[in-house]
């Protein structure tokens, strides 16, 4: 389902960007960066669902699941633990629900279980459950499917906002974005430039391509951005 990466269209402009997580991963991360000098080129999402373009006004209230990992690892475990607060926060900044956020110990309680995906089997009343639980009008389900947390970081994500009421995808997006890549380590380091607040000598947005946190947030946010608006 996935698109062409944009680098074959970009080869001319964007070979120099390519040279960035090299100078990263060898530890060259507090030099000045000059963001104006990049091409503004952003990376969009490709593999995305839509029921519709606009989201049903009656939808108001989302309950927010635990973070599950695919395959669950020591490392992708320790990644969801990380990335598991800023999935909250930044569904909170795009200001299109109310949010119920879900502990495991509550989900577990409910359903018998800590964490679901949604493309595994759920238990018949699971939205019943949650909705007679929490009020909730949709479900959002995240699952962690790659966690590389060294230079350059890479981080895939399968995203799903499902109605509680009959259980259809409303929204999906499964993506994988890698800071090793032209165009998202470009769009990443914009974004840390705009959103991210980085102190003290390693100021350089390009810091963003090396942290698991901050580029994390950027890949969340980059997703969420093809969410349907109101």
């Amino acid at each position: 389902m996935k698109k062409a990466s944009l680098d074959s269209l970009l080869i001319g402009p964007l070979l120099a960007l390519r040279l960035f997580p090299v100078l990263l991963a060898a530890g060259c991360v507090t030099h000045s960066f000059d963001v104006e000098g990049i091409a503004d080129v952003r990376y969009r999402p490709s593999n995305v669902y839509l029921k519709s373009k606009t989201l049903d006004p009656q939808l108001k209230r989302v309950a927010v699941l635990p973070i599950t990992t695919g395959p669950a690892t020591e490392t992708s475990i320790a990644g969801s633990q990380l990335l598991q607060p800023l999935i909250s926060a930044e569904l909170q900044k795009t200001k299109l629900f109310d949010l119920v956020v879900i502990t495991p110990e509550q989900l577990r309680q409910w359903t018998g279980q800590s964490a679901w995906s949604e493309d595994e089997p759920l238990p018949p009343d699971f939205f019943s459950r949650l909705r007679e639980n929490c009020g909730c009008d949709a479900v959002f389900f995240s699952q962690l499917t790659r966690y590389y947390p060294y230079q350059p970081v890479a981080i895939g994500w399968k995203l799903t906002l499902v109605e509680a009421v009959g259980g259809q995808i409303i929204w999906k997006a499964d993506d994988d974005l890698d800071a090793g890549d032209a165009v998202v380590a470009n769009a990443a380091r914009h974004y840390a430039v705009e959103h991210v607040h980085i102190e003290g000598p390693a100021d350089d947005p390009g810091v963003i391509l090396g942290s698991p946190s901050r580029f994390g947030q950027y890949s969340i946010s980059a997703l969420m951005a093809a969410l349907p608006g109101r």
